[in-house]
């Protein structure tokens, strides 16, 4: 815990205020004090339940067909609420549950799967302020994605800035990571900014799999493929597999 919040510290300082970096300096190092309090047991079994989960919902997003996900995603948010209830200190089920709650508004879609991105969000805004590392930086990236993948008012909430300012923040934690580096080259991609969208296309590219997300790592090298073809051929009409993660919802061209 003391690392995290030392990794934290070291990185958001920099480029806050001075008033504003004062303030943050001074709560964490109130937070640096209270972490020996942490029961680090109960982290670690939290973790390991959330990976679990994260398995089998990977399990059923990926490989089970589209009209038969919803019962199965649906048996999947009871699990993670207990662990959210049991451990009300960790991030990762906030995270968890917005995945499935993020698949299940893709499986279900319509205007009804709005209420549950909603959820998402709060429950990742929440999830930022208890642990902004969790499963390294997930809660920064599955927020701008949402910001970037959804219309703005008076529809939801989509707002390209608050995209760029969390994917970038995700960049900063994690420079070199696959699935930062690929949704913000994503997402500069949709923007038309082709030059630095292949840079962090490139840099995904270049990024191992992660061991414990095999199956989502090797679903973004196969999108990877495209995007980087894409962004070679400065080609904006272009579909994603992870476009029907809220496919009804894309932004039009205004």
């Amino acid at each position: 815990m003391a690392t995290r919040f030392t990794e934290i510290r070291k990185t958001l300082l920099p480029v806050l205020p001075p008033a504003t970096a004062w303030l943050a300096a001074v709560t964490f190092a109130w937070l640096l004090a209270l972490s020996p309090m942490a029961d680090a047991t109960g982290e670690a079994a939290a973790v390991r339940a959330v990976d679990e989960l994260k398995t089998a919902w990977a399990e059923i997003f990926y490989r089970q067909p589209r009209d038969q996900q919803t019962p199965k995603l649906e048996a999947l948010l009871p699990r993670v609420r207990e662990l959210a209830r049991r451990y009300p200190q960790a991030a990762e089920p906030l995270i968890m549950e917005t995945l499935i709650l993020c698949a299940l508004a893709a499986a279900d879609g319509g205007f009804g799967a709005l209420g549950k991105l909603r959820d998402a969000r709060e429950l990742l805004e929440k999830s930022l302020k208890l642990d902004p590392l969790a499963m390294e930086g997930s809660g920064f990236v599955i927020l701008g994605n949402l910001y970037y993948r959804l219309p703005g008012w008076p529809i939801s909430f989509g707002d390209n800035e608050l995209a760029r300012r969390h994917l970038e923040t995700a960049l900063r934690f994690f420079p070199d990571a696959l699935d930062t580096n690929y949704f913000y080259g994503d997402f500069l991609l949709e923007q038309g900014d082709f030059r630095n969208a292949l840079i962090h296309l490139e840099k995904a590219e270049k990024a191992p799999v992660r061991d414990d997300a095999r199956l989502s790592d090797l679903q973004l090298k196969q999108e990877l493929k495209q995007a980087l073809k894409d962004a070679r051929e400065r080609n904006l009409d272009r579909s994603s597999f992870f476009s029907r993660f809220l496919a009804i919802f894309r932004k039009s061209p205004s």
